[in-house]
């Protein structure tokens, strides 16, 4: 399971604005109280992409430090949902609507990656279709195959290596090798997401000072 979620924490990091390190810590932070606390064979421990998307509007207003406020008001609300016995109601939630609902998250993801996949600088604005249709702009400008050949060559490896050998770890392999990539090349096209703190940053409030991810 962290031989999956690692790679998933780190995507999931980027994609909300906090960084990798971000995702990183909060998917140890997060497996550990799972671990020690428990739960059910329902309950969610590992990164999931429908908080990424909620995430990002949140982190571009009101900064990195009010993640941790809205977790919490999340959890009390999971909580006094728990209380109520409002989970029996999801029964009558046709499948269509769930399956519509995942696929216009992996949509949303897909399009924020943009910038990165084709190695453009994040333009400015709001609405995620009209974000990457600038970057589809600014890449046609300027093309970046060394950014797109990266990011295609990963996915490949990915979805090929998942039904050739699905017993390897292929998520975190690609991650590893295209970091090496990255590490190894002159083009500017490849950059960095961040990097990886030597500890747990301490958590902060939104009212609190600290208002970002000390490495």
């Amino acid at each position: 399971m962290a031989i999956v979620a690692l790679p998933l924490a780190l995507g999931f990091g980027v994609s909300s604005g906090l960084g990798a390190e971000a995702g990183l810590a909060t998917a140890v932070v997060a497996g550990a109280v799972a671990a020690i606390f428990g739960g059910s064979n329902l309950q969610v421990s590992g990164p999931t992409g429908a908080m990424t998307v909620v995430l990002v509007p949140i982190v571009a207003e009101h900064g990195p430090a009010a993640v941790l406020t809205v977790g919490l008001l999340a959890g009390l609300m999971l909580i006094g949902l728990a209380f109520a016995r409002a989970g029996r109601y999801m029964s009558y939630v046709p499948a269509p609507v769930v399956e519509g609902f995942t696929l216009g998250i992996a949509c949303v993801i897909g399009l924020q990656q943009m910038p990165g996949a084709l190695g453009v600088e994040q333009p400015e604005g709001e609405k995620v279709l009209v974000v990457a249709w600038r970057v589809v702009e600014e890449w046609a400008r300027s093309p970046q195959w060394a950014a797109l050949a990266l990011a295609m060559g990963v996915a490949a490896i990915m979805l090929v290596g998942a039904r050739w050998r699905p017993a390897v770890p292929f998520s975190i392999l690609t991650v590893a090798a295209a970091t090496l990539a990255t590490q190894r090349s002159a083009s500017k096209a490849l950059r960095r997401s961040g990097t990886c703190p030597p500890g747990c940053p301490p958590p902060a409030s939104a009212s609190s000072p600290r208002a970002r991810w000390a490495p």
